[in-house]
């Protein structure tokens, strides 16, 4: 997506997205298509809209659990889109999301509130994380690959991820830390 500026009668100035087929998240290269998009994402609606196929060909066994948590968070932390407070919250999340499958062998299953009681929610110190440079060598374009069946979808997915969590290194102590300041006050990690 680039940015192009018209004038207007010669004193105004707009912006006018074009989307160019390169994705502002990822980097990915696809033959540009109007569509919808994720409103805060930095994503195209290209991209968009394979991940969106990515995750419907993710078929149930018994790691697709891990398979789906994974590709959801793949491609959050791959696409953050612009400094605002939903996207920082998000890479947040998805980003802590990724360690505690990815290093921490965690659950995969996401704590659930009691019913009738909201869920308890520590106060964390979000804030931006400035995006590396480049966002990992994989893309969705890739988990996606060839129709070769579940277990090779699984594996791209697997290696995307870890190269997604790779590519956010320079974070990763800040990342951990809102894990286990997070998990010391609610024993969601244990």
């Amino acid at each position: 997506m680039a940015l192009q500026s018209l004038s207007a009668n010669g004193n105004r100035a707009l912006a006018v997205q074009v989307d160019d087929g390169r994705c502002p998240g990822c980097g990915v290269v696809l033959p540009p298509a109007p569509g919808p998009h994720h409103a805060y994402f930095g994503a195209s609606p290209t991209c968009w809209a394979l991940f969106k196929r990515l995750s419907e060909r993710t078929v149930p066994r018994a790691e697709a659990l891990r398979t789906r948590r994974l590709l959801r968070d793949a491609y959050a932390a791959q696409h953050p889109g612009r400094r605002q407070l939903r996207a920082i919250q998000s890479v947040a999340v998805h980003l802590m999301d990724l360690c505690v499958v990815l290093e921490r062998g965690g659950a995969l299953i996401r704590q659930e509130p009691v019913l009738g009681r909201p869920a308890l929610r520590p106060t964390l110190d979000l804030h931006w994380l400035e995006p590396p440079r480049r966002l990992g060598a994989m893309t969705a374009r890739d988990a996606l690959g060839p129709d070769d069946g579940p277990d090779a979808r699984a594996d791209r997915v697997e290696r995307w991820a870890a190269g997604v969590w790779d590519a956010w290194a320079e974070h990763h102590a800040t990342i951990r830390a809102w894990l286990d300041a997070s998990a010391a006050r609610h024993e969601i990690l244990r």
